[in-house]
């Protein structure tokens, strides 16, 4: 059985890839087992984390990483094991800002040769507004059938807009520098424009036989950026200045 990982930032198109993944009938994928806030797809996979009410996230991750330290090989080792299925492939999704409190997680995927499959929206601007739409209106995903104009335009502070896609540029750098010694295969969100091609490249890489597998999701956000935001001319004009104009096209 093959043993894979989905490495990745936030809105890289990620949940649409597992959740299309495992509807292949020789693969489970499940999503975030790491996950520290609340349910996940697969959630019966899920890591059980302790949790201290009142003390916030980062308070609770520093009372869990002794206790990760010890337990993380164990788990996942249970995890890649566990086949009721008789599946041929099994996987979850680790985004990159989970190693901070995984500790030995990137070793664990080198030293046991975990498949990695390494997710990146090479877009920065449309990564950016994709992650300030969705906290601006709370539709992260569109399972329940949402129309695409049916979430209203919203306005993008320029300044945050900037900061966000630095921040970004930092993370597609940090995950690309984390995983170059394992065992990866690069695909960007681009490439699930060309559905079937990315998907069996996808097949092929975990070793599982080559099926059509239909997009468990359609895109939320309209293709053009007037038909997204409130202050279009804005936001094209700080653009241009700032030395982005190529995403404009």
């Amino acid at each position: 059985m093959t043993r894979f990982v989905i490495f990745t930032t936030p809105r890289t198109g990620s949940t649409l890839l597992i959740k299309s993944l495992d509807t292949h009938p020789e693969i489970m994928c499940a999503g975030e087992i790491f996950f520290f806030k609340g349910a996940v797809f697969h959630n019966e996979y899920k890591y059980h984390f302790i949790k201290i009410p009142g003390i916030g996230n980062k308070l609770n991750y520093v009372v869990n990483y002794p206790f990760v330290w010890l337990k993380l090989k164990g788990f996942l080792n249970r995890f890649f094991t566990s086949n009721s299925k008789g599946e041929q492939a099994r996987g979850f999704k680790l985004m990159h800002y989970q190693t901070y409190y995984l500790p030995g997680v990137v070793d664990y995927l080198a030293k046991e040769k975990i498949r990695v499959i390494v997710l990146i929206r090479k877009n920065v601007l449309r990564n950016t507004l994709s992650d300030l739409r969705a906290r601006s209106t709370g539709v992260y995903h569109n399972a329940a059938g949402v129309k695409v104009n049916a979430i209203p335009k919203f306005k993008v502070d320029v300044q945050e807009l900037g900061r966000k896609m630095r921040e970004i540029e930092s993370f597609n750098k940090q995950l690309d520098k984390a995983s170059e010694k394992l065992d990866r295969k690069i695909v960007y969100y681009e490439d699930f424009e060309n559905w079937e091609a990315c998907i069996a490249g996808v097949q092929q890489f975990i070793g599982v036989s080559e099926t059509k597998l239909a997009a468990a999701s359609k895109k939320l956000n309209p293709e053009r950026l007037e038909d997204m935001l409130e202050n279009y001319d804005e936001v094209k004009n700080w653009l241009t200045v700032n030395g982005y104009s190529a995403y404009l096209d």
